[in-house]
């Protein structure tokens, strides 16, 4: 029989949060020391509201109520990363029990992995969390941002690019943008010029390099997706297949290829019930399964996604929220996004920042913002199509155009200078 025991009880120490509560009520002053690393859940029971009145106090200079008398803290600091250490060691904990309790109610091993994932992706987020609102001097950030600096040259000299974010596939664009970075990427097109494609090009590029992706698809169905995203890699047409009179031995033989390659490319269907909130879950959870440290999000596209929200603000409203919590989830995961945006009537077609649909804090929020046009005055042989990727916008360095190839019955993107069709 599992043994039960109170979670509160196992990971508190009520003396050092006595303690420290003394400490902040007689000393206002360190609590600009400890504010980092305290919030009122590390404090349990009727403290994490004594905490509270403290913080009010201070920070709107009031007179600081009084708390019972307690032996002072000798170092402040320490003893809040402490409470911070027991308060994630009680997340943890009360979530092994909870997995206790589920396997004596006899739960499918599949589904109690998935709950184990999730819950370890939200303690995770808890703590990214935390740590977001913190204020860090320069002198902290400098030997960081050296070592980054180390670790980008280190990769100019390996591999002879200077993209330090995740690889689009096309070696111009990686080169302008450095990789899709940290960030919200913005692509646009009219209907028909292969966004889709682009963006799950993209992803497939990602994948190949070790980082999980999660594509959250508003538009197409997930079988679709995945037929596109083996046919492009064995350059199969996926058209024959989509109505039913390819060879299935090829696309078989495809599967078995490149589906193993592939295996960290995540299809989600968008739909009104979806939160960023459950989104960045999902991602931390593929994060984690692949143990790595970042991953790249499509969402296809924002529009949609906008009016499956329901609520009393008006459309441009829900644009304008979703766009910026696309971007604090970014922020938080330290990962990429790319946001596939349709454009309004008057701009489609156009490479401008204005054409956006419910465009304002959609160019303003985005780090950069790409645009697929058609090139009708250049020769194409078919069934390639001459194209035009145009970089409008560009935080990480330069703007221009990238001449391309498109073959939509393959699914496929080439530089014109690396052609081979």
């Amino acid at each position: 029989m599992v043994e039960r025991f109170d979670i509160a009880e196992e990971f508190t120490n009520v003396m050092l949060e006595v303690g420290l509560l003394h400490t902040l009520a007689t000393q206002p002053d360190v609590y600009w020391d400890v504010v980092d690393y305290l919030t009122f859940e590390v404090f349990t029971g009727e403290r994490q509201a004594v905490y509270e009145s403290i913080v009010r106090a201070i920070e709107d200079g009031k007179p600081i109520p009084e708390v019972p008398p307690a032996e002072p803290i000798q170092d402040p600091v320490e003893a809040a990363k402490t409470l911070l250490n027991l308060f994630q060691q009680r997340q943890v904990a009360a979530l092994s029990f909870s997995v206790l309790q589920r396997i004596r109610e006899g739960i499918d091993s599949t589904q109690l992995i998935a709950e184990m994932e999730e819950g370890l992706a939200q303690i995770q987020q808890s703590v990214r969390e935390l740590h977001a609102g913190q204020a860090v001097s320069i002198l902290d950030l400098l030997p960081e941002t050296i070592t980054e600096a180390e670790k980008r040259r280190q990769a100019v000299k390996e591999k002879g690019t200077a993209a330090i974010g995740l690889p689009t596939g096309i070696k111009t664009l990686d080169k302008m943008l450095g990789g899709l970075q940290t960030g919200i990427h913005l692509l646009a097109a009219r209907p028909g010029e292969g966004k889709t494609t682009f963006v799950l090009q993209c992803a497939m590029a990602t994948v190949e390099t070790g980082f999980p992706v999660l594509f959250v698809s508003f538009e197409e169905t997930l079988q679709r997706l995945a037929l596109k995203a083996i046919c492009s890699k064995a350059q199969l047409e996926a058209k024959p297949f989509a109505d039913g009179y390819g060879d299935i031995q090829q696309l078989r033989d495809a599967a078995a290829t490149y589906g193993p390659q592939l295996g960290a490319l995540y299809f989600i269907e968008g739909s009104r019930k979806l939160t960023v909130s459950q989104l960045k879950a999902k991602a931390l959870q593929a994060m984690n399964k692949t143990g790595t440290d970042k991953c790249l999000i499509v969402v296809d596209y924002l529009q949609r996604w906008a009016s499956n929200i329901q609520g009393p603000d008006e459309y441009r409203l829900r644009v304008s929220s979703l766009i910026s919590e696309i971007r604090e989830m970014s922020l938080r995961l330290d990962s990429p996004v790319i946001v596939v945006s349709s454009q309004n009537r008057d701009g489609q077609g156009a490479p401008d920042l204005t054409s956006f649909k419910e465009s304002g804090d959609i160019e303003y929020s985005a780090d950069t913002a790409m645009f697929l046009v058609r090139d009708n005055n250049k020769q194409a042989t078919p069934p390639n199509r001459a194209v035009s990727l145009s970089v409008a916008k560009n935080r990480y360095g330069d703007i221009g155009k990238i001449e391309l190839f498109f073959r939509p019955d393959i699914g496929r993107f080439w530089e014109v200078a690396q052609s081979e069709y």
